[in-house]
């Protein structure tokens, strides 16, 4: 029987929940052994009662059920990856509790690893808009893939703002694959799915409750690198996932706004509490790219420069950066500035500007 049985059929063990399932199968290292154990020797786990042991004794209805489950997802196109899978994401697999399997509609790849999640408030003021979806282009731009909730507000927009640079981006919901929530974005839902992936931790037919969507929060920080906020009111939902990302290790950002608006209470608040500032894409890929290694995308090229010329271009944006602002946030001294900033001029790849500004050619 294939291994992908054993796991859907775990998962579906009533009462279980995945720290259980670890904990079963840090004894028995597969779900094979699992249902191939002994009562007594399962029951003798701690934290494993007698519910649960009677729940794994039905393995026959069990697999019948994972089976049929497996030839409904075929049948969509929809595929289901186990924690044990070679194309489960890493960094998912790090964190304290990931899915024992995932749905997903589209595929997952490698560079998916160099990921930013982008979430936000679901009610964006015109500036929330226009930044969420700048910042996501960019993102795109530099090869990040671009993970979010697919929810209304700046979920929606991130997807968007990634999709406008033809790059990748995960949508992670809160229900199964056959269901589109919020139901006005299906059609961004098939996109998504046909450049990147739609992915969830709930089988098919699982309505979008209101417990689910904290579930689900701990798999978009847990997909990404770091988690970038835009716009969000003080007691927003948007801090389960920041909860999650800084539980999990990840790098936290915030994009400042005005003092006097409702919508900047929740990212000033996470600036005052250590979140790193976000004026433009060179505070996210000055602190990840070095971690990562991760080169600009092929529209935005960085061949035949030196390290520190590499550093210097990160910080010039398309829309220009006066050379006080790389200074500071170079960290170097203003001769050594101002002749790499004349080399990556000669060599075409900026372009001097009235006023000490520097923009992108």
């Amino acid at each position: 029987m294939d291994e992908l049985v054993y796991w859907l059929a775990l998962t579906n063990v009533s009462n279980l929940g995945i720290l259980k399932s670890r904990k079963l199968l840090e004894v028995f290292l597969s779900p094979r052994n699992i249902f191939d154990a002994s009562p007594s020797d399962i029951g003798a786990i701690k934290g494993i009662g007698p519910t649960i042991v009677c729940s794994i004794k039905e393995k026959d209805r069990l697999f019948k059920e994972a089976e049929e489950e497996i030839e409904k997802l075929n049948k969509r196109g929809i595929s289901i990856i186990s924690l044990s899978d070679k194309s489960y994401p890493s960094l998912l697999k790090e964190i304290p509790d990931p899915p024992l399997v995932l749905y997903v509609k589209g595929n997952l790849a490698d560079k998916d690893r160099n990921s930013v999640a982008v979430i936000g408030t679901r009610t964006p003021d015109s500036y929330g808009k226009t930044v969420a979806f700048d910042m996501c282009k960019k993102l795109a731009t530099f090869n990040f893939t671009v993970v979010s909730g697919m929810a209304r507000g700046i979920d929606t927009i991130a997807h968007k703002g990634a999709l406008s640079a033809h790059g990748r981006t995960i949508a992670v919901i809160g229900c199964g694959l056959d269901i589109s929530y919020p139901p006005e974005n299906y059609e961004l839902m098939d996109m998504i799915g046909a450049s990147g992936a739609v992915i969830s931790e709930f089988p098919l037919g699982t309505e979008p409750l209101s417990c689910n969507f904290p579930k689900r929060n701990r798999i978009i920080s847990g997909l990404s690198r770091g988690v970038l906020v835009v716009q969000a009111r003080e007691n927003s939902g948007t801090f389960h996932t920041v909860n999650s990302a800084l539980e999990q290790g990840r790098e936290v950002f915030a994009i400042p706004g005005s003092i006097d608006k409702e919508l900047s209470r929740g990212t000033h608040r996470l600036i005052k509490e250590g979140a790193k500032l976000v004026e433009d894409i060179g505070d996210i890929t000055g602190e990840l790219i070095p971690l990562e290694g991760l080169s600009p995308a092929e529209n935005h090229p960085e061949p035949d420069l030196s390290e520190d010329e590499k550093k210097v271009y990160l910080y010039i944006t398309m829309e220009g950066t006066h050379i006080d602002e790389i200074i500071r946030k170079t960290s170097m001294e203003t001769g050594k500035v101002s002749s790499l900033l004349s080399i990556l001029e000669l060599k075409n790849f900026i372009i001097r500007r009235e006023g000490n500004f520097f923009v992108r050619n």
